[in-house]
């Protein structure tokens, strides 16, 4: 089935209302295939089931954590994963994206020391202490849309998503007309359907629902509960 699936392919080009004759296909996988997910899951389950409990991903991205007692003590272990994934990529001719790799250190300590993971001479990986030049944000890396900070408060990205929300409300404002605009309803709906959806994206993952006393008059507020 497999041998079916990438055999006996051909494209054409087109441009506006000219074709080109058909080529046959002799490299690469058909994209938006229904089996091709499919294939995709099997093609790096091996890889992710090599430890379940610390490797994990979703479609292309593949995350790797470790719970230490020094930041010292889980380079060490992150750097042998991610060795023991290059000599499976290697073996399994799977390239990877070095560029890509990002790390942080997940820490209730004031200290900004964030040791770097050699893997190679040459490739190292830099924890991400800072933002960007010109970028006066939280320093946080993002994995599947989720903002992720050193002491895990997710300010970052409850700020990312708050301003993306905004963005979508004002569009939906200035579709709004007393006079010839939507039915309040519709803008209602709207709201509901893309204001919301794109404010409360990821909320799973920082808030823990009304269960904690603020400190100012003994009301009830949302707050995270960061772990090393």
């Amino acid at each position: 089935m497999i041998r079916s699936f990438l055999q006996e392919r051909k494209v054409m080009v087109r441009l506006e209302d000219a074709y080109t004759d058909e080529s046959r296909v002799q490299c690469g996988t058909p994209q938006g295939a229904p089996l091709f997910p499919v294939l995709y899951m099997l093609y790096l389950a091996e890889l992710l089931n090599q430890d379940q409990a610390l490797r994990f991903g979703y479609a292309d991205d593949i995350a790797l954590y470790r719970i230490g007692n020094t930041l010292e003590e889980n380079v060490t272990a992150i750097t042998q994963d991610v060795r023991r994934i290059e000599a499976w990529g290697l073996a399994n001719k799977v390239a990877f994206a070095p560029e890509k790799l990002e790390m942080m250190h997940f820490t209730r300590r004031r200290h900004a020391h964030a040791p770097e993971a050699v893997i190679s001479p040459k490739l190292t990986i830099q924890p991400t202490t800072s933002a960007p030049p010109g970028d006066t944000k939280q320093p946080a890396p993002r994995w599947l849309g989720v903002w992720l900070d050193r002491k895990l408060t997710f300010n970052r990205h409850i700020a990312e998503r708050v301003e993306k929300a905004r963005k979508v409300a004002l569009h939906i404002k200035h579709l709004a007309n007393t006079v010839h605009g939507p039915p309040a309803a519709s803008l209602r709906k709207a709201t509901i359907t893309c204001v919301m959806p794109s404010l409360l994206y990821g909320a799973e993952a920082w808030y823990p629902g009304r269960t904690r006393l603020s400190t100012g008059g003994g009301h009830l507020r949302g707050s995270s509960t960061p772990k090393t």
